[in-house]
């Protein structure tokens, strides 16, 4: 999240974690947009990020 963010996210909160077959998801909020974490059994890390605004 740091490298991604830049310090330009504002203050991230941990949100919820759960495990799905042989990955992690993570999430965090912060104040304009929500992010999901995705931790593979191997360490690689992929963020993905939508508007808090929109509707899932």
């Amino acid at each position: 999240m740091t490298k991604y963010c830049a310090g330009k996210c504002g203050a991230v909160a941990l949100g919820r974690t759960q495990r799905i077959k042989s990955r992690y998801l993570v999430d965090f909020d912060a104040p304009r947009q929500r992010f999901t974490v995705i931790v593979e059994n191997d360490g690689n890390a992929k963020v993905t990020t939508w508007d808090k605004g929109a509707k899932p």
